[in-house]
């Protein structure tokens, strides 16, 4: 017993720095295994209000969000061929309240819209939000907005490459509809990307 008590006497330093290595090396090997565990669903492509989620549109993502994996969609939901009810960008999560089997509660049109080629933003993409201006042909009339925080279902990039008019396509209920028609019949539209 006296050798056991002269040798814990001699040796304390070695035997606490030889412990806290132990417990170290037990920390680490204890974070290193609570990688993530669940997968959720992340879009790769931008889908605006009200379109379908098509499979090249989304991808599963190892993430470990703890108590907020409810929130959103997991590997055991499928968000393909569902709807979008509210304009989804590159690199978001899915939540839950992102994907409708039905669809957006109110219609919806994609309305198809020419736009001149310098009337627009260079850069312009599926899924970005834009106000809608009109100058008017009548030079006795002010430009006025007509249309706020709108948005593009698809962009024609042909004939962007060939100038003149850029044929978009906007996602607008039937009243905003009904007023970029009528913008549109009584002069140019100009479109202003918002900033994020």
């Amino acid at each position: 017993m006296d050798e056991l008590q002269n040798f814990i006497q001699r040796n304390l330093r070695r035997i606490l720095a030889g412990g806290g290595l132990i417990l170290s090396l037990f920390a680490i090997s204890l974070l290193l295994n609570t990688s993530p565990k669940s997968s959720f669903w992340l879009m790769t492509h931008s889908v605006p209000i009200g379109s379908k989620i098509l499979p090249g549109d989304v991808a599963m993502l190892k993430a470990n969000l703890t108590s907020d994996s409810t929130h959103f969609e997991g590997s055991g939901d499928s968000v393909v061929g569902q709807y979008a009810t509210r304009s989804l960008q590159t690199g978001d999560l899915i939540a839950v309240s992102d994907v409708s089997r039905s669809g957006v509660s109110t219609p919806m049109s994609f309305l198809p819209i020419g736009v001149a080629v310098d009337d627009l933003p260079m850069d312009l993409s599926v899924g970005d939000l834009v106000d809608i201006y009109v100058i008017p042909k009548d030079q006795s009339s002010l430009p006025a907005i007509v249309a706020h925080r709108v948005v593009v279902q698809s962009v024609d990039q042909k004939s962007r490459s060939l100038g003149g008019s850029v044929a978009v396509s906007v996602v607008a209920d039937a009243s905003i509809t009904a007023i970029i028609v009528t913008a549109e019949s009584q002069g140019r539209l100009v479109l202003a990307r918002e900033s994020i």
